[in-house]
This record gives structure tokens, C-alpha cells and sequence, in this order.
């Protein structure tokens, strides 16, 4: 019986994300294992999905004969950030920053692309593809719809995991 990589994988990553520098320094962003907003943080990175699914997870551990012992995994999460006041100025400051955060997903995921072996190991030809960042959608609102508020950009994305021969 197959064992899911999922768990190591959410917590691999959120424990290597809390150690890059440019997150972990004055002020920390926090990375969140659970979506339970409201969240307190004026930044932060979400986990809110792990999928397993295609034919690939029809067979998933079946054993070596059934050709799926690659678990074929999607990550979906969010990354929010959030500015007081709203002129555009600021605006383009929260979407910079946005762009940061993002960035430093996408190279943990560059830098070390098995989350610290949690993905485990494939039997030779089998190897992890670069993890795929398929989607990011942006979203930019103001925190309160009387205008009084500050903004918030909050960024959607989905990473997906695939082996090759």
C-alpha cells in the first residue's frame, strides 16, 4: 500500500519557505498549513489545496506493475499581502511586493524541487520533472468598500509535480 507524500510535502515546504531570508527577516511572513482567514498577518502564504488526480492516481500504488507508483500532485495555495491606504502609489507597492513573495515560492520550488526528499525517490529512468507553477492569478481589491481601507493583492496559484522516463 502506497503512502501519501502530501503531509511531508505542505510541511516540508512551509518549514523551508519560514527559512528563506528574504521571508523569514523583519517582518517574518508567515506560511499557513490551514485556510482560516481572517488571518492577522499583513502578508502572508496559504496552503488551501493538495490534489491527487488524472489516471495516474487511478493505479497509484498498485505496485511496480501497475506503471502509476508516481503520486501525481497538485498544490494549490495563496499569498496575500496588505497596505494601509489606497492611492496607486500604494497599490503598485502591495503588487510589488506580491511579485517578491511569489518569487521566492517559485525559486524554493527551483532550489530544491523534491521539498527536501519528501517527494521520495524514483526508480531510474523515472525522474521529477521542475515542478510547474500552472496558474497565478492576481487580484487587487481595497480592503473596505467605503474606500477608508487599506489594499489588498492577493495571488492564486497551483503547482504541479510530474515524473518523466
Amino acid at each position: 500500500m502506497a503512502q501519501t507524500s502530501i503531509p511531508a510535502v505542505l510541511t516540508g515546504l512551509r518549514t523551508l519557505l519560514l527559512a528563506r531570508p528574504a521571508l523569514a527577516a523583519p517582518p517574518a511572513v508567515a506560511v499557513h498549513l490551514l485556510d482560516a482567514p481572517p488571518f492577522a498577518d499583513p502578508e502572508a502564504i496559504v496552503w488551501s489545496r493538495a490534489t491527487m488526480a488524472g489516471a495516474a492516481f487511478v493505479g497509484w500504488g498498485a505496485g511496480e506493475a501497475s506503471l502509476a507508483t508516481v503520486e501525481p500532485l497538485t498544490l494549490a495555495g495563496y499569498l496575500y499581502t496588505s497596505v494601509s491606504g489606497n492611492t496607486e502609489t500604494l497599490a503598485a507597492a502591495a503588487l510589488t511586493r506580491a511579485g517578491v513573495l511569489l518569487g521566492e515560492v517559485m525559486q524554493q520550488l527551483r532550489d530544491d524541487p523534491t521539498i527536501g526528499g519528501a517527494l521520495g525517490t524514483l526508480t531510474p529512468p523515472r525522474r521529477w520533472k521542475p515542478p510547474l507553477m500552472s496558474t497565478a492569478v492576481w487580484t487587487v481589491n481595497r480592503s473596505s468598500t467605503d474606500g477608508s481601507g487599506g489594499i489588498d493583492v492577493t495571488v492564486d496559484f497551483t503547482i504541479t509535480w510530474s515524473a518523466t522516463t
